[in-house]
């Protein structure tokens, strides 16, 4: 019979969609800073700061959260993202009230 191969040190229990999508909710909060920041900013430039590789996902995921990112498309065929603050915005972003 085949033994079974054990997982590393440190890795038991942890799936690869759990470490994914632990990494993903930092990527998406530290994302939502650049934003409530006032930085206008393109996807490469935050994929930077960020070290990640899936701003556009990120900033689709924030705006189904509810968030009014905005983009325009530059000359140079990228696009530079903002977050244009509604009333009240800020403090239900959040869930403080």
């Amino acid at each position: 019979m085949a033994e079974k191969k054990q997982s590393p040190a440190g890795q038991q229990g942890q799936t690869q969609t759990d470490n994914k999508n632990k990494y993903s909710s930092r990527t998406i909060i530290a994302i939502r800073q650049i934003f409530i920041s006032g930085n206008k900013i393109t996807a490469k430039e935050i994929n930077a700061r960020t070290g990640s590789n899936d701003a556009r996902k990120c900033i689709s995921i924030l705006r189904r959260e509810g968030m009014n990112i905005q983009d325009i498309r530059m000359e140079n065929r990228c696009k530079l993202y903002w977050w244009e603050r509604k009333n009240n915005q800020q403090k239900n972003l959040f869930g403080d009230e």
